[in-house]
C-alpha cells in the first residue's frame, strides 16, 4: 500500500531535473562532511501540483481534460474536472490503487485544496451521503470517495480518451519538445488482467496462449512453461530523446503486434506535423510482416529483427563469417563492412572503482536481397519472372558487449538506412531498448499500469490513457523547468518558473529535498541545518544533533535494504 512517504519520494524522483535515487543516509554524510549540496527544494506535494497543472494550462491541454466529461450525470455534487485532476495526482504520485489513495491523497487537505475542497470539507466530507449507514466514524472523513471517482472516470468514451492524448502530444510538439528529426521506437505491451474483467461487448476477457518462464528470479533460467495469459494490448510509439510517448492504441491481447502498427505510427505522424518528422522506427519480431514494413518504408526508415529460421537470417550469418575470416587476413569482403568498437564500463566507486572493457563486433552488409519484404507479403512471388526483390541492409551482431559468440544466436538486423556506417542499425536498433527500459517496465512498475480503478475494459482503457498522458507531461514538464531555469540563469535575473520557484524555496516548509550528486535525501528543514554546522537550540535541548540525524538515516536505510 502507498504511503505518505512514497508519494513524497515520488515527487522527488518526477521533480528532480536529473536521475537521482533516494539515499537520506548518503546525502546526509555527504552534508555533514562537506557543508555542500548541489540543490536544494521544498517538498510541498500541494505546491508541485499547483505548478504542474499551472504548466498543463500554459501549453494549452486544459480544455482537453475539460472535455472529458461524459455529461451523463443528473444534478452532479462535482465538477468532473475534479476525478480528472484527481486521476492525474494519484498517477504522477504513484499510488499503487485506489483505496491507497483515501490516506495518502484525498485525506490531505494541501493536496485537496488544489483540487477546490477547503479544510471542512475534506474533513467532514462535501455532502451527508453514506453517513447513514457508517458504524465506524473517521477522524478524517476526506473531500469524496475513491469509489465516487472510480464509478465516474470509467464512463469517459474511448474516442474522448484517444483525443486529449492525441490532443496533448500536438501541444508539447507545439512547444518544440521534440526533435525535428524523431528517431522514433514502436513496440507492443502487455497490460494483464483476470478472467474476471467485464468486457464493453459482454463476452469474455480477450486471452493468448504463451510460453513463459516462472516468476522465479533465484532461476533466471528456468524452464518455460504455457500459460493463459488475460488481458489486452498497448501499442505505443515512444520518442526516445524527450521519453514521451508520441501515440498509443488499445485491443486485446490476443490480437497480433502487426494488425495496428500502421495506425499507431500514422497517428504519431499526425500529432507532430508542422512541427517535427518521423525519420526512423526501430521495432521488434513481433511486426515481421513484408505487408506492414513494405507499407512503412515508403516513407520512413525501418530498423527490425530477423527471426532466426529466416533464409535471409542464415545467409546474413554466413556472409558475416566470411567477411571476419577475411578481415583477420586483413582483406575486405565486398559489400560487407567489419568493425569493433570497445566501451569501457565502470563499476563501483571511489576506491572500489574498476573498468571492464567489453567488445562488440558487427559486419554490415548492403543491398542484401528479401524476397518477402513486399506488398504481397509472400515469397511465393518471387517466381514470377519480373519479379525484383526488396534490397535491405543487414547488420549481424557477432559480439554484442563482450559476451561469448554462438553462431546459432547472432543477431541479424535489417534495415532501409542508406547510411554507409557499421553500426548504424546496431545503433538504432539498439535504442529499442529504451521503450523497454524507460516506458512500458517503468509504466508497469513506477507508474502502476496494470492496477486498474475497476475490473472493467473501460477500467483498463481509461487508466492506460492517464498513465501515458501523465509521462509524456511530466517529461515534458521536466525539460520545461530546466529550460527557464537555464534561460533565467543565463540573463542573469529570474522569470517564470524561475521565480515561481524560488518563491516557494523562500517559504518556510517543514521538509526539503537535497541532491547531492547521484543521490537526494528528504529531511526535515532544522536536520539539514544541524547536519551543516548549525546550532538550532530548541532541538539541542530536545538531544537532537548531526549525530543524532545520521544515527537516525543509517537506521532507515538498514530497515529498507
Amino acid at each position: 500500500m502507498t504511503s505518505k512517504e512514497d508519494i513524497r519520494t515520488r515527487l522527488a524522483e518526477v521533480s528532480g531535473w536529473q536521475t537521482a535515487t533516494r539515499d537520506d543516509a548518503a546525502v546526509a554524510e555527504t552534508l555533514e562532511q562537506t557543508r555542500s549540496m548541489d540543490r536544494i527544494c521544498p517538498l510541498n506535494e500541494a505546491a508541485f501540483f499547483d505548478e504542474f497543472f499551472h504548466y498543463i494550462g500554459e501549453i494549452g491541454a486544459w480544455p482537453l481534460l475539460e472535455a472529458l466529461d461524459p455529461k451523463k450525470r443528473e444534478g452532479p455534487l462535482y465538477p468532473f474536472i475534479q476525478f480528472v485532476l484527481f486521476t492525474i495526482m494519484r498517477s504522477v504520485g504513484g499510488v499503487s490503487s485506489m483505496l491507497a489513495t483515501r490516506d495518502v491523497l484525498l485525506t490531505d487537505e494541501a493536496l485537496m485544496g488544489v483540487l477546490g475542497f477547503n479544510a471542512v470539507q475534506v474533513e467532514r466530507g462535501s455532502n451527508e451521503r453514506g453517513l447513514s449507514r457508517r458504524t465506524r466514524p473517521v477522524e478524517v472523513r476526506g473531500a469524496f470517495s475513491f469509489e465516487t471517482v472510480a464509478d465516474n472516470i470509467v464512463e469517459i468514451g474511448a474516442d474522448r480518451l484517444a483525443a486529449m492524448f492525441n490532443g496533448a502530444i500536438r501541444c508539447l510538439a507545439g512547444q518544440k519538445m521534440f526533435p525535428s528529426q524523431i528517431d522514433a521506437v514502436l513496440d507492443a505491451t502487455d497490460d494483464e488482467a483476470t478472467p474476471k474483467y467485464t468486457t464493453d461487448d459482454g463476452q469474455k476477457v480477450p486471452r493468448v496462449s504463451r510460453e513463459k518462464r516462472p516468476d522465479v528470479r533465484a532461476n533466471r533460467d528456468a524452464k518455460k512453461i504455457k500459460v493463459t495469459v488475460f488481458g489486452w494490448k498497448i501499442w505505443i510509439v515512444f520518442e526516445a530523446v524527450s521519453k514521451i510517448p508520441l501515440a498509443m492504441k488499445i485491443d486485446g491481447i490476443n490480437v497480433t503486434d502487426n494488425q495496428h502498427a500502421l495506425e499507431v505510427l500514422a497517428q504519431a505522424r499526425a500529432n507532430v506535423a508542422g512541427y517535427a518528422t518521423i525519420r526512423s522506427v526501430a521495432l521488434d519480431r513481433g511486426f515481421l510482416d513484408g505487408k506492414v514494413l513494405s507499407q512503412m518504408d515508403k516513407d520512413t526508415v525501418v530498423y527490425i529483427p530477423a527471426k532466426s529460421d529466416m533464409t535471409i537470417t542464415a545467409d546474413a550469418r554466413e556472409i558475416a563469417r566470411r567477411a571476419e575470416a577475411l578481415f583477420a587476413r586483413g582483406l575486405g569482403l565486398e559489400g560487407s563492412t567489419y568493425e569493433e568498437r570497445v566501451e569501457r564500463v565502470r563499476h563501483g566507486s571511489g576506491k572500489n572503482t574498476t573498468f571492464e572493457d567489453r567488445m562488440t563486433t558487427v559486419v554490415r552488409i548492403r543491398e542484401l536481397p528479401c524476397d518477402w519484404w513486399t506488398k504481397e507479403g509472400s515469397s511465393s512471388a518471387s517466381n514470377a519472372k519480373d519479379f525484383k526483390p526488396k534490397l535491405v541492409n543487414a547488420t549481424v551482431v557477432l559480439r554484442w558487449d563482450g559476451a561469448p559468440k554462438d553462431a546459432e544466436k547472432e543477431v541479424v538486423i535489417l534495415d532501409t538506412d542508406p547510411a554507409d556506417g557499421a553500426f548504424v542499425g546496431f545503433d538504432a536498433y539498439d535504442d529499442r531498448s529504451l521503450i523497454e527500459n524507460t516506458c512500458n517496465r517503468e509504466a508497469k512498475e513506477s507508474w502502476f499500469l496494470e492496477h486498474h480503478p475497476k475490473r472493467s475494459e473501460a477500467g483498463v482503457r481509461v487508466h492506460a490513457y492517464f498513465v501515458f498522458l501523465c509521462m509524456a507531461l511530466v517529461s515534458a514538464f521536466r525539460l520545461h523547468k530546466q529550460k527557464c531555469e537555464e534561460q533565467a540563469q543565463s540573463r542573469g535575473k529570474e522569470v517564470g518558473v524561475s521565480r515561481y520557484r524560488r518563491q516557494l524555496e523562500a517559504e518556510n516548509r517543514d521538509k526539503v529535498v537535497v541532491f547531492c550528486g547521484p543521490h537526494f535525501g528528504i529531511f526535515r528543514n532544522y536536520e539539514v541545518m544541524l547536519l551543516v554546522g548549525v546550532s538550532v537550540r530548541e532541538r539541542s535541548l530536545m538531544g537532537e544533533s548531526a549525530q543524532s540525524v545520521l544515527e537516525r538515516c543509517r537506521a532507515g536505510r538498514r530497515d529498507t535494504s
